[in-house]
Protein backbone atom coordinates (compact mmCIF):
# COMPACT_ATOMS: atom_id res chain seq x y z
CA UNK A 1 0.00 0.00 0.00
CA UNK A 2 1.14 3.21 -1.33
CA UNK A 3 -0.50 6.61 1.03
CA UNK A 4 0.89 9.94 -0.38
CA UNK A 5 -0.40 13.23 -0.34
CA UNK A 6 -1.44 15.12 -3.39
CA UNK A 7 0.79 18.35 -2.42
CA UNK A 8 3.59 16.33 -0.79
CA UNK A 9 6.59 18.54 -2.26
CA UNK A 10 8.87 15.54 -1.46
CA UNK A 11 7.99 12.64 -2.40
CA UNK A 12 5.34 13.88 -4.93
CA UNK A 13 1.85 12.27 -5.62
CA UNK A 14 2.88 11.13 -9.31
CA UNK A 15 6.10 9.33 -8.66
CA UNK A 16 4.01 7.69 -5.88
CA UNK A 17 1.87 6.07 -9.15
CA UNK A 18 4.66 6.07 -11.51
CA UNK A 19 6.61 3.53 -8.58
CA UNK A 20 3.76 1.38 -8.24
CA UNK A 21 2.95 1.02 -11.55
CA UNK A 22 6.35 -0.34 -12.66
CA UNK A 23 6.41 -2.81 -9.29
CA UNK A 24 3.68 -4.75 -11.70
CA UNK A 25 4.23 -4.53 -15.00
CA UNK A 26 2.37 -8.01 -15.65
CA UNK A 27 -0.82 -6.84 -13.64
CA UNK A 28 -0.48 -10.42 -11.60
CA UNK A 29 0.01 -8.89 -8.17
CA UNK A 30 -2.58 -6.12 -9.02
CA UNK A 31 -4.72 -7.49 -6.18
CA UNK A 32 -2.00 -7.42 -3.67
CA UNK A 33 -1.45 -3.74 -4.54
CA UNK A 34 -3.23 -0.74 -3.22
CA UNK A 35 -2.86 3.33 -3.71
CA UNK A 36 -4.72 6.23 -1.28
CA UNK A 37 -4.22 9.57 -2.06
CA UNK A 38 -5.14 12.39 0.15
CA UNK A 39 -5.60 16.41 0.34
CA UNK A 40 -2.41 16.72 2.16
CA UNK A 41 1.25 17.60 1.70
CA UNK A 42 4.08 15.41 3.11
CA UNK A 43 3.11 14.77 6.57
CA UNK A 44 -0.54 13.31 6.04
CA UNK A 45 -1.10 13.03 9.78
CA UNK A 46 -0.92 16.80 10.48
CA UNK A 47 -4.63 17.04 8.77
CA UNK A 48 -7.58 15.56 11.11
CA UNK A 49 -9.42 14.12 8.16
CA UNK A 50 -6.55 12.51 6.33
CA UNK A 51 -5.04 11.36 9.67
CA UNK A 52 -8.78 9.23 10.45
CA UNK A 53 -9.10 8.09 6.30
CA UNK A 54 -5.28 6.80 6.47
CA UNK A 55 -5.64 5.28 9.26
CA UNK A 56 -8.41 3.40 8.06
CA UNK A 57 -7.17 2.88 4.59
CA UNK A 58 -4.73 1.01 6.29
CA UNK A 59 -6.64 -0.55 8.24
CA UNK A 60 -9.04 -1.96 5.55
CA UNK A 61 -5.74 -2.87 3.59
CA UNK A 62 -4.04 -5.33 6.63
CA UNK A 63 -7.31 -7.24 7.09
CA UNK A 64 -7.83 -7.97 3.09
CA UNK A 65 -4.23 -8.82 3.10
CA UNK A 66 -4.67 -11.57 6.08
CA UNK A 67 -5.83 -15.09 4.69
CA UNK A 68 -8.89 -16.73 6.68
CA UNK A 69 -8.37 -18.81 9.40
CA UNK A 70 -6.90 -22.25 8.45
CA UNK A 71 -6.72 -20.70 5.32
CA UNK A 72 -2.43 -21.02 4.33
CA UNK A 73 -0.75 -16.93 3.24
CA UNK A 74 -0.31 -16.79 -0.95
CA UNK A 75 3.19 -16.44 -1.83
Amino acid sequence: MVQSGFYDGATTYFNAKYSMWHLDPSGKFKDRLRFEGYRSGHMMYLRREDLASSNEDIREFIQASLPGKGVPAKY
